[in-house]
């Protein structure tokens, strides 16, 4: 990284605006960031912006006082992790808006993976996992007219440098700190986040995205039970479609699910 932030030392557990920028490799995104002490949720004020026409900014807080993951749930936002918000604006029809998701998701794996040598994963169909426990998730909301995007708000948490002890048992919750075994460089690791995201944006809907992102999920080949608003269904994941959906086999037959909140088995995992 041009910014010379050793990414597996302290970073004095703080942020700078200027630090940020002075070492950030992107052409456009985030070259507009913001940086905050304390927000109530960084995708509400990025969503505020979105409507006055801004586009490529990134929202930054050092925490979030009501942080919200997938479906309306809360998401602990201490200080030591990374919170963010991007305003983006593709080019695409609202029906191709989880491209989005996918390129994001597989994004944040590329900067931790390549940056700190951890394997994270992708559990369907946003959260980030090591070792089988969550270090991080994507929340995307949108605004359409008709049927084109106007523009998405993603949102980008991730357990950095924080305990997560006090998260409740069922979270299954990790850092990164507590997997390096030591504080990370958050700047560094904000910087190659936001690269890649630029990167992995601007070739979305391309195979080698839908590739790398089947090729990381951590739920292919896993048994799993999906609730979603239409009921509750058990079954293995054989495949992940082009369109994101998981592919389930049921008592012999598959089933398409777009959508839904899923929970990994004990059963059969991929080798």
């Amino acid at each position: 990284m041009s910014s010379g932030h050793d990414p597996r030392g302290n970073d004095s557990d703080s942020l700078d605006e200027e630090r940020i920028l002075s070492g950030l490799e992107t052409r456009w995104l985030g070259r507009d960031l913001l940086l905050f002490d304390r927000v109530a949720s960084t995708n509400e004020l990025a969503s505020s912006l979105a409507r006055k026409g801004s586009r490529g900014s990134v929202i930054l807080a050092e925490s979030q006082t009501g942080g919200r993951g997938r479906l309306s749930r809360s998401w602990e936002s201490p200080p030591g992790g990374i919170w963010m918000s991007l305003i983006l604006e593709p080019d695409i029809p609202l029906a191709l808006a989880y491209q989005i998701n996918m390129a994001v998701c597989l994004a944040a794996c590329r900067a931790i993976s390549s940056l700190l040598g951890l394997k994270a994963g992708i559990k369907w169909p946003n959260d980030i996992l090591i070792g089988g426990r969550k270090v991080g998730g994507i929340l995307m909301e949108i605004q359409a007219n008709g049927e084109r995007l106007e523009y998405a708000v993603v949102g980008v948490g991730i357990n950095a440098n924080i305990d997560p002890s006090p998260f409740p048992g069922e979270w299954m919750a990790t850092s990164l700190s507590q997997e390096m075994g030591s504080s990370i460089c958050r700047t560094a690791l904000i910087q190659r986040i936001l690269l890649e995201m630029e990167r992995a944006y601007e070739s979305m809907g391309s195979e080698e995205i839908y590739d790398e992102w089947r090729q990381r999920s951590v739920t292919l080949g896993r048994m799993v039970r999906i609730s979603a608003r239409s009921g509750e269904v058990v079954g293995e994941v054989v495949d992940l479609a082009r369109d994101g959906a998981l592919m389930l086999r049921i008592n012999g037959d598959l089933m398409r699910v777009l959508e839904g909140d899923c929970i990994h088995l004990r059963g059969l995992e991929r080798k």
